[in-house]
């Protein structure tokens, strides 16, 4: 019975602690690609699966480092809690590319 508890408390612990892990931000060192440009230091979502719990482009500076205040389409609905975040009419889980009118 012990065994069986211990088991369980296990696996949950595991459970909760992959989710956790999967719920941080991802904060990006500035780095420069291989055409030369330089990329800014900046924070994005951790990537998963799902595409509307996602953060979304910043549109300024200030958003480079408060990702919660990002609204690609500007309706008053941040990118992380907007399912469609570039207000086309599409999901963002079923558009292909969920900040573009196209």
């Amino acid at each position: 019975m012990m065994r069986r508890i211990a088991t369980v408390l296990l696996v949950t612990s595991s459970f909760l602690a992959a989710a956790a892990v999967q719920a941080q931000d991802v904060y990006v060192d500035g780095y420069y690609r291989s055409d030369g440009t330089y990329v800014r230091p900046h924070v994005r979502s951790a990537p998963d699966s799902s595409r509307s719990n996602n953060y979304g482009p910043s549109q300024n500076s200030q958003q480079l480092m408060n990702p919660y205040q990002r609204d690609y389409d500007r309706d008053g609905t941040p990118n992380y809690l907007d399912n469609d975040s570039d207000n086309d009419g599409y999901n963002d889980n079923n558009d292909r590319n969920p900040y573009s009118w196209d």
